[in-house]
């Protein structure tokens, strides 16, 4: 298995919902603070993943382990589930780093996009080269 990309990410005040936790809605906040750091990691960014194509997310998926509080801090992992002709899926685990617990999983469905054409294109060679060190599986279509 692909060992995966990490950064941090601290839980603020922004983030802490009517409940007096990590609210629902910050987890993919939180899962665009890992994609963002690990584009940046190799290279890349949401605008440009290779040859001037950029990303749209069209679909992504939450799991809630448990409750995060204010001044956590936490550890964002990403890892590229899949690549497959156009889209690609990010998997995402979030832990706490004191005690290890894990918070949040999930992942995010992203296509190739090429802004100025307005259209899905295929991932640029680029990508798969820079992301083959996190890839789980590897999807020909």
């Amino acid at each position: 298995m692909a060992k995966p990309f990490s950064t941090h990410y601290t839980v603020k005040d922004m983030d802490i919902s009517a409940g007096v936790h990590l609210g629902n809605e910050r987890a993919l906040m939180i899962f665009q603070k890992g994609r963002v750091d690990f584009f940046h990691h190799i290279g890349l960014s949401d605008k440009n993943i290779g040859s001037k194509i950029g990303i749209i997310i069209v679909e992504s998926g939450v799991k809630y382990h448990r409750e995060g509080f204010l001044h956590d801090q936490l550890i964002v992992n990403v890892a590229i589930a899949e690549i497959a002709g156009k889209k690609f899926t990010l998997r995402y685990t979030v832990i706490r780093e004191s005690g290890g617990q894990e918070l949040l999983s999930g992942f995010t469905t992203c296509l190739a996009f090429d802004y100025q054409l307005r259209k899905v294109v295929e991932i640029p060679d680029v990508f798969i080269e820079k992301t083959e060190h996190f890839l789980i599986e590897k999807i020909n279509q």
